[in-house]
């Protein structure tokens, strides 16, 4: 694996990436830019957007797949597709951020003829994540480790029966790679994620079994915010064949012997 440093807003980094490797398609998970008002951090995110689209428009790249998010489906309940009619309202920037993308991705598409999707990641958790940013699960996993109290300010969605969708990180980017590298795809979303809902308090009992020491009092019941509905994963199955090699066992398993071998994150 080559690791190249790049401004992800420039084109010029990008254009130097170019000219040492042949690039025959492109990934983007960023994120939002935080800033102290909201002008720097849209204006970060469009030049984002403006230096990846050109880039793949320099490059005649085959496809595009920008990351987005479960929390579209903020606000419904039961089970979710790809198919159902969204808000535009956004209670928080990265959600805005992210709508925008796949409105920006879909026209893309149409004006060049390059492939562009959009992957609807929820429930993300396992090694490389910070802790101090991500939700619970990593909070967890870390101060078992460390032999540490699990640090819980803050936390969104950190009640017992908070519950989400899990899939562990190396689950999300193999679904990922799976439809980037497919030789044809029907649609332009995709959800990714587990086919099953788990609270908070299955994470507790999961690492307890890895790591038996390790003790923490979650908040009973459940947050006053509203949770995520399970996201449908039958475009992403029936297009690249995809079905999660980590269960919830497995993966707190898996990431507790990642951290235990020294890895930071």
């Amino acid at each position: 694996m080559l690791i190249e440093p790049a401004d992800a807003t420039s084109i010029a980094d990008l254009r130097e990436i170019g000219e040492k490797h042949r690039i025959d398609g492109i990934v983007n998970v960023g994120g939002g830019f935080k800033a102290s008002s909201p002008v720097p951090g849209l204006q970060g995110y469009f030049d984002m957007l403006t230096a990846t689209f050109q880039a793949a428009d320099e490059w005649k790249v085959k496809r595009v797949t920008f990351s987005s998010t479960g929390g579209m489906y903020l606000g419904l309940q039961g089970t979710v597709s790809e198919e159902h009619l969204l808000s535009l309202q956004s209670p928080f920037p990265i959600l805005a951020y992210q709508k925008i993308v796949e409105v920006a991705a879909s026209e893309f598409a149409k004006a060049t003829g390059i492939g562009a999707i959009c992957v609807r990641i929820t429930g993300m958790y396992g090694p490389f994540q910070d802790p101090a940013q991500a939700h619970l699960a990593p909070r967890l996993v870390h101060a078992a480790v460390n032999g540490k109290s699990a640090d819980l300010k803050n936390v969104f969605r950190g009640n017992a029966d908070d519950a989400i969708a899990p899939c562990y990180i190396k689950d999300t980017a193999r679904a990922i790679a799976l439809l980037q590298t497919a030789e044809k795809l029907e649609f332009d979303v995709y959800n990714i994620g587990s086919d099953r809902i788990t609270p908070n308090r299955e994470f507790v009992e999961a690492i307890t079994r890895v790591v038996p020491n390790f003790k923490v009092d979650l908040p009973s019941g459940r947050s006053p915010f509203p949770s995520l509905p399970l996201m449908e994963t039958k475009r992403l199955r029936a297009d690249t064949g995809f079905t999660p090699k980590f269960d919830i066992q497995s993966a707190i398993k898996d990431y507790v012997d990642w951290l235990k071998a020294g890895n930071p994150k």
